[in-house]
């Protein structure tokens, strides 16, 4: 069975942001369905406060792999990081396994704790607390005009001279959405609508098939004959895919 490596590597079904109210930037900007978007494959959505759901997709050969075996690693594995890290850290809100199809949802407390538990480069923030972080940015951004991303790049010293704005830098294997209006995305990125980016290229990679499936904490589950192990996949390399926006007003009921 050939499965996505997935960031988080947990296997995951989507799950919306909730939104009321009409924002500021609505007004200004108009609206687009960003407010009904439902992730349909590996999503973050990164919520005004700075949680991190993560959605992933995935299916199991029934012959091959065990889905109560493969929740219980999920389990122990968030069970885990939560002794270290405190009891709420990461949550593990919805699991379904019907017919090979695995539907999983994570939500993570912080940035911090993404980035952490599956050992990969992410930050959000304001735009200082990022540069700050040590992450670099890339030359070239494209802007964003309404729900429209523009043909010509611009100079990141644009981009980032807009301290004011937020930015989010994630691993390019996953649609992101983000609390606010997209004003800037990386060269590797498309607009899905205004709050909403993903990679320009997506697709499978063979090393889940050969290896197993990736989980979080990049853990990895062997199916064989029922038994399940844990290993370290292989380092790979992380393409970056960078995210500026304004973030939206607090929303009215």
């Amino acid at each position: 069975m050939k499965a996505k490596s997935l960031m988080a590597g947990a296997l995951v079904l989507g799950v919306t942001l909730a939104v009321t109210g009409c924002s500021v930037l609505d007004q200004v900007v108009g609206r687009d369905d960003w407010k009904d978007w439902t992730p349909t494959q590996t999503s973050l959505q990164i919520s005004a406060g700075g949680s991190v759901t993560e959605s992933i997709f995935d299916t199991l050969d029934q012959n091959y792999y065990n889905a109560d075996e493969l929740q219980d690693l999920v389990a122990r594995s968030v069970n885990s990081y939560n002794a270290e890290h405190g009891d709420h850290a990461i949550s593990v809100p919805a699991y379904s396994a019907e017919n090979g199809k695995i539907a999983l949802t994570l939500v993570y407390r912080t940035p911090e704790d993404y980035a952490s538990y599956n050992q990969v480069s992410f930050a959000d923030g304001p735009m200082l607390d990022v540069q700050m972080s040590g992450i670099t940015f890339p030359d070239t951004f494209f802007k964003v005009n309404g729900s429209n991303l523009t043909d010509q790049g611009v100079s990141s010293d644009e981009a980032l001279s807009h301290k004011e704005y937020s930015a989010t830098v994630t691993v390019a294997d996953h649609v992101v959405q983000v609390p606010g209006q997209i004003r800037y995305l990386s060269e590797n990125a498309e607009l899905v609508n205004s709050h909403v980016a993903q990679p320009k290229q997506q697709g499978e990679t063979d090393a889940a098939s050969e290896t197993g499936l990736v989980l979080p904490s990049n853990a990895v589950y062997y199916g064989t004959e029922g038994e399940t192990e844990e290993a370290e996949p292989a380092v790979k390399t992380q393409q970056l895919m960078y995210i500026i926006y304004e973030k939206d007003a607090e929303q009215s009921t």
